[in-house]
């Protein structure tokens, strides 16, 4: 009897779990049958949704699918339907000529609530409202295309850095040199200088690597798709689900130490009067300043991350490919040579429509923000006849989009003659990596002249080698992380070889000696303490 009645117990439990299994999947396919949003798109696994299908790297997944599903189609990402858009034409429809539609950002638990808690969040991850209005008007006017002009003398000095650092550390081109970290601090130092004034001194700097390894894994977190606690919160109940928390926590105590430590260095600097004009100063010492403690602090977080995020890594990207391509590289040098008359180029307006045309391909070809940010709707709007809500999630597939054969033509060349003579507008951007419509990076003017000044002179003073031992450079296979926000290459070594030594160690002394801006060195050659 005691045999049976364990048997029977047995069979009860394994039926019930049974029916707990079988109602758990009715419901959920319940949930996918009256969703909200009424796209096209694969069919969803119970409780998962497409997470599952989207492999290491969903903007090129999502680009595939959209051969079948359309230009715009939906996904299911555990409890969140999801609006993807693949093509140009279609982002101008709903980004721009709705613009006022779809300008709100969704929220994620990992990112905002948790790594997000203490300081907020940068200007392009907030929600829209009042407040993101506040910061985003002081940070566009800041950065618009007039007031970049003034920062032209920050820009020649980093760009000064790069060169020299190149130049010394590569021993004239006889050493192969991994350019992450000099291009990492050339973004970097143009934002440190533009928003507070200071700059950090050398490669190898420990507070420039703990700026550098803390902002990779912000990224991280900032992933749409890195995290699948973001979607299925049952799972950040689980031990393993709690990995993306940790980590979240900790780079939010990392970067708590050093942005606290820049505000504060600063704040000494107008203290002793030995600050020199930058965004935050100025924000500092406007008595009508209406922008309060947290919104100062996503400024700021905004001036040090976008920099790093899309600046370093077009560049990183760009040298390590055309390194492999000197019909390309040598082409913009007679580009340059011809526009300047043999002269070093400046930076004060980009007067060569190639090498414009070059850094602009690289932010195409490599798409290094596939995803871009995502939008979220704040009303109601209709695409194609079909209604999509409000509070909808909506994904930019940059990668997609810099793919796409209707805008673009040949998209897998990489032609800098493609941009040089074509017109610009909401249809025609030359490429979306600083995004589109009334949510675009506030950066992208200065990014544009930081860009330009690099390319040209690394241009005009070296030619570009690959190291002895090869490398992928291709950007669907050499990720270094793709479930990133951010697409970092896969670390690779090359040489800057100079075209003429005696031009360059002239250039750069005469550099030095005139270059009279005044501004901070590096406020610690240590990391901040834990």
């Amino acid at each position: 009897m005691v045999k049976l009645s364990t048997d029977l117990s047995s069979t009860n439990l394994q039926l019930l779990a049974g029916g707990v299994i079988v109602a758990i999947l009715v419901l959920d396919y319940l949930r996918y049958k009256k969703g909200k949003l009424h796209l096209k798109g694969p069919t969803p696994y119970p409780i998962f949704g497409n997470l599952p299908q989207m492999g290491k790297d969903a903007a090129l997944t999502f680009h595939k699918w959209s051969k079948t599903y359309g230009d715009v189609f939906k996904v299911i990402m555990g409890e969140r339907e999801v609006m993807i858009i693949n093509t140009a034409q279609a982002a101008k429809e709903l980004f721009s000529d709705q613009g006022g539609v779809y300008i709100d950002r969704p929220q994620f638990h990992n990112f905002h609530t948790v790594l997000s808690s203490s300081a907020g969040t940068t200007i392009g991850t907030s929600p829209w409202d009042e407040s993101c209005k506040r910061r985003r008007k002081a940070a566009a006017t800041a950065l618009n295309k007039a007031n970049v002009q003034e920062y032209i003398p920050i820009v020649d000095r980093e760009t000064l850095a790069l060169i020299e650092d190149l130049y010394v550390q590569g021993k004239g081109g006889k050493i192969e040199l991994d350019p992450h970290q000099y291009m990492a601090r050339f973004a970097l130092n143009t934002s440190l200088g533009v928003n507070y004034g200071m700059r950090l001194d050398s490669i190898g700097d420990d507070l420039l690597e703990e700026i550098i390894t803390v902002e990779q894994g912000v990224s991280n977190v900032r992933s749409t798709t890195s995290s699948w606690s973001d979607y299925v919160p049952l799972l950040r109940k689980l031990p393993t689900g709690n990995k993306g928390v940790e980590n979240a926590k900790s780079f939010r105590d990392r970067r708590d130490q050093y942005m606290n430590m820049l505000l504060q260095d600063l704040k000494d600097r107008i203290a002793k009067g030995t600050d020199v004009p930058c965004i935050t100063g100025a924000i500092l010492k406007d008595p009508e300043a209406k922008l309060t403690p947290i919104e100062l602090s996503s400024i700021c977080l905004s001036m040090v991350s976008a920099g790093l995020d899309t600046l370093g890594n077009t560049m990183l990207w760009g040298v390590g490919y055309l390194a492999k391509r000197p019909d390309i590289w040598e082409k913009a040098y007679e580009e340059v040579n011809n526009v300047y008359g043999g002269s070093v180029p400046d930076a004060t307006e980009e007067a060569s429509g190639y090498i414009s045309g070059l850094y602009r391909e690289c932010a195409r070809y490599f798409s290094v923000l596939k995803l871009s940010l995502p939008r979220a709707t704040i009303t109601d709007s209709v695409y194609h006849g079909v209604k999509i809500p409000a509070g909808t999630t909506v994904f930019f597939n940059a990668w997609a989009i810099h793919h796409d054969e209707a805008r673009y033509g040949d998209v897998a060349n990489f032609r800098p003659e493609r941009h040089v003579l074509e017109k610009e507008d909401a249809v025609h951007q030359p490429h979306y990596s600083f995004g589109i419509g009334r949510r675009m990076c506030v950066g992208v003017h200065l990014a544009n002249r930081e860009m330009y000044s690099a390319f040209a002179k690394l241009v005009y003073f070296f030619k570009l080698e690959p190291g002895e031992e090869d490398y992928d450079i291709n950007p669907e296979t050499a990720c270094k992380n793709t479930y990133s926000l951010a697409a970092t290459p896969k670390p690779f070594k090359m040489r800057f070889v100079p075209r003429d030594p005696d031009t360059i160690e002239q250039w750069i002394q005469d550099e030095k000696s005139r270059n009279d801006l005044k501004i901070a060195s590096s406020i610690s050659k240590k990391t901040p303490a834990a």
